[in-house]
C-alpha cells in the first residue's frame, strides 16, 4: 500500500475516474472518519449510491467500498471536481463568499466548526470554514 499525500483528493478523483470508466464500485479506499463524513455528504446529495466499511481478513485494518450510480447520460452523470484546499495551503472562506455551485446543481464541501456540510447549508447558517472542493 502506498502513502497518499492528499487522501481526500485521492478519494474524490477515484470516484470521478470510476464514473468515467463506467464502474459501479470503488474498492480499497483506506478508512478515515473524514472520508466517511465526505461520503455521507455525497450520498445525501446523490452523487453516490451508498458505501460500506469492510474489514480486511487477518488484520485490524478497514477499507471502504463505494457503490456508484449507473451512468446513463455521461454529460450529467459524471461529476466534475474542483479542489480549493490543499495539504500545503488551506483555503478559508467566510459565509459571504459562499456561492451556489453550478447554479444549484452541485455542492461545495466545507469543513466548519459544526462539522462537514454543503456550502449552501453553511451560507444559510452564516458559518465560514475551510472550503475543500466543489462537485457538480
Amino acid at each position: 500500500m502506498t502513502y497518499v499525500n492528499a487522501p481526500i483528493h485521492d478519494l474524490l478523483i477515484r470516484i470521478k475516474n470510476a464514473y468515467m470508466a463506467r464502474k459501479t464500485t470503488v474498492e480499497g479506499v483506506v478508512l478515515s472518519t473524514f472520508k466517511i463524513s465526505i461520503l455521507e455528504l455525497l450520498r445525501k446529495y446523490q452523487f453516490i449510491r451508498d458505501f460500506e466499511v469492510l474489514e480486511i481478513k487477518g488484520t485490524v485494518k478497514k477499507t471502504i467500498t463505494v457503490h456508484l450510480k449507473k451512468v446513463v447520460n455521461p454529460v450529467d452523470d459524471i461529476p466534475h471536481v474542483k479542489f480549493f484546499s490543499k495539504p500545503s495551503r488551506p483555503w478559508y472562506v467566510g459565509y459571504k463568499d459562499l456561492k451556489l455551485v453550478a447554479g444549484g446543481k452541485g455542492i461545495g464541501i466545507i469543513s466548519t466548526n459544526q462539522g462537514l456540510m454543503a456550502t449552501h447549508v453553511a451560507h444559510e447558517k452564516k458559518i465560514g470554514g475551510e472550503l475543500i472542493a466543489e462537485i457538480y
